[in-house]
């Protein structure tokens, strides 16, 4: 999943919210002055505290920090259209990445007829600070970048990271109504027409093939469906983007529980008896004094054990099949699911059951490594895979994204309701959420029919594989696509570094 600089990771993990001192541009000997009218310098100022995100997700950024190759690329800054409307002046700017260390020197280049320089591999940002998806997306800049002679390019996606449209004033609910997909697609479109005129203007004539995992799979596959005419092709991994279209679950093998159903299926195949470990343990958490879970868990109060005590520990499991990794990221072990089954498995009291729960709930969730944990702004006992919340992925659930997830496992009992959660996105933010607006904009399930050049992959250890699309008849998807299923996956797993010891499914997908 999914936070650059090093003196971040530790806050990135805890969850507290990330202050940068400054908003500063490297000097960029690159950029020449018929740039200077669309990439710009970003202003020294503040950065606003940011909304905290969810928990899992915050966990996978701290790891992407851990591991971030140093100077590997440039931050630069565009100056992006708030509304593109040509009729609206307002802008904010923009963060992204750019690595052109690769351009025209590859060790397998492409015949690409005009262009000499090699393709632009574009990684189109999802829900969060760009630098955090960067040593997740080995496949494009370890290993596709060098052998093509590619440029790298990633950007962020409008409202994450240090990409605030209105500074301090971000959050307000008056200034999120520009937070939707069909704005961010529209960023990214004009981004790369105007870099490729200015910045990148040795690779005006070389093609843009565009990669994204999860939300950022999502914002691939239609960026290539709405801008055809920017990016030639796309490699969509864990894009769960059939979640979106209920209409067409039944069809398609999909209901409220697919999502908690694979997380069930993960653990329950992991090892016999691992199901009824976990529910010994909720048992135990439940059972036990709330200040004997606080000391365990080194929460900083009983505010932490909401709605019940053993929320979090749920939480985290859910957040363990999406990261089931073949190799070791960040504090996890490598296939982190095995690991806590045989941890709970060796717990012979409820004193030894509860102190594996909070050794696995802090490494899954990424507790911080001293001080207390503080209180989770979203995540435990709410929606499986995240909801409404503070933040502008909370805002989003609240507008285009939400799961309509329900859950009846071991790991947890939780049964959607579409009028609660709309009440507490009105509380929040005056608005009410619509969950196929998605799939009314841009087609759902129909999508693989009218879409061409794109892998559509997804790795079924993963939850959110439930609302991939998958091979279907010819009548159905376009000739020109591709879908690839890896057993032995977890959430977009084709896109990390390869290694030799992949599990062989994701070296085929790849």
């Amino acid at each position: 999943a999914r936070v650059g600089r090093r003196r971040e990771a530790k806050r990135a993990a805890s969850r507290t919210p990330l202050r940068h001192s400054r908003w500063d541009c490297p000097s960029d000997q690159s950029i020449g002055s018929d740039a200077i009218n669309r990439v710009t310098k970003r202003p020294s100022e503040a950065l606003p505290i940011m909304p905290q995100r969810s928990a899992a997700l915050t966990a996978l950024a701290a790891a992407a920090v851990a591991a971030r190759r140093a100077g590997a690329y440039q931050t630069l800054y565009f100056n992006q259209s708030l509304t593109h409307d040509g009729t609206d002046p307002r802008t904010f700017s923009e963060r992204y990445l750019l690595d052109a260390t690769h351009a025209g020197n590859g060790t397998a280049p492409l015949d690409l007829g005009s262009c000499k320089t090699g393709p632009i591999l574009f990684y189109t940002g999802n829900e969060g600070p760009i630098d955090a998806f960067w040593s997740g997306n080995g496949f494009m800049t370890d290993y596709l970048a060098p052998k093509w002679g590619a440029v790298v390019l990633m950007a962020e996606a409008r409202y994450y990271g240090e990409t605030l449209p209105f500074g301090n004033e971000t959050f307000e609910p008056a200034n999120l109504q520009w937070l939707t997909t069909e704005l961010i697609l529209a960023d990214y479109a004009l981004l790369l027409k105007t870099l490729k005129t200015t910045v990148l203007k040795d690779h005006a004539d070389c093609p843009v093939l565009a990669f994204g995992g999860s939300y950022g799979g999502t914002l691939t596959t239609l960026f290539r469906l709405s801008y055809p005419d920017v990016v030639v092709g796309a490699l969509a991994a864990s894009a769960p983007i059939g979640y979106y279209d209920p209409e067409h679950w039944t069809a398609h093998g999909v209901d409220a529980y697919t999502w908690t159903n694979v997380v069930k299926r993960a653990f329950g195949g992991a090892a016999p008896g691992c199901l009824d470990a976990i529910n010994a343990t909720r048992a135990a958490l439940r059972a036990a004094p709330a200040a004997t879970v606080v000391d365990a868990f080194g929460l900083c109060d009983e505010t932490a054990l909401q709605p019940t005590q053993a929320a979090l520990f749920e939480y985290a499991l859910e957040a363990l099949p999406q990261q089931d990794y073949a190799h070791p990221v960040g504090d996890l072990p490598a296939w982190p699911v095995d690991a806590v089954c045989a941890a709970l498995a060796q717990a012979a009291t409820d004193e030894e059951l509860i102190a594996a729960a909070a050794k696995w709930s802090k490494l899954a969730l990424g507790a911080p490594a001293s001080g207390c944990w503080p209180t989770l702004d979203e995540g435990p006992g709410g929606v499986p895979g995240d909801g409404p919340g503070p933040g502008a992925w909370g805002y989003q659930s609240c507008t285009e994204t939400l799961h309509q997830f329900s859950s009846d496992s071991a790991v947890r009992d939780y049964e959607f309701d579409l009028t609660a959660q709309s009440d507490l996105c009105f509380k929040l933010y005056g608005v009410r959420p619509d969950p196929t607006k998605l799939a009314r904009l841009f087609g759902g399930y129909a999508i693989p029919g009218n879409v061409t050049n794109v892998v559509f992959s997804n790795g079924l250890r993963d939850p959110w594989s439930g609302g991939g699309f998958y091979a279907a008849a010819p009548s159905e998807a376009h000739a020109s696509n591709a879908f690839c299923v890896m057993p032995s996956g977890a959430h977009h797993s084709d896109l990390r570094t390869p290694m030799d010891d992949d599990p062989d499914d994701v070296k085929k997908c790849r």
